[in-house]
């Protein structure tokens, strides 16, 4: 019994559907149906000539911020590598200041140690040449 109602509704929708289409077809085929087919047309084209404009627009606004971005990333770079030279330049000064004044510090600490090793040399010579005598 349930298969059928199922088959009777089918059928119902199937004549309803087929109805609506031959009075959707034969609207659109009368004088009426054709100027709003026409009228249709017109407004897919606005809309698609609309639709086509501000993509347009978009893709240039995109097209001329990334070229913004671009130009500051490589403005960052170029600050980055002049930063990067005077830290380099300002290291290398430093170290060779440092290094100069290790190697001025060593030289005269060897001096010192040369001299009083000298004079201990000299005062046992000493010693020995007044025990001999």
């Amino acid at each position: 019994m349930n298969n059928n109602n199922n088959d009777s509704n089918t059928g119902w929708a199937l004549g309803f559907g087929l109805l609506a289409g031959i009075a959707i077809g034969y609207y659109l085929n009368s004088n009426e149906g054709r100027a709003a087919r026409r009228k249709a047309q017109v407004r897919f084209d606005e809309y698609g000539n609309q639709i086509s404009e501000y993509s347009h627009q978009v893709s240039q606004q995109v097209s001329e911020r990334a070229n913004a971005l671009a130009e500051d990333a490589k403005q960052k770079l170029e600050e980055s590598k002049q930063w990067a030279d005077e830290t380099a330049g300002s290291l290398k000064s430093t170290f060779n200041e440092k290094t100069s004044a290790l190697r001025a510090s060593a030289t005269d600490a060897v001096s010192s140690v040369e001299n009083s090793f000298k004079r201990g040399v000299e005062k046992a010579k000493a010693k020995v040449d007044t025990g001999k005598a």
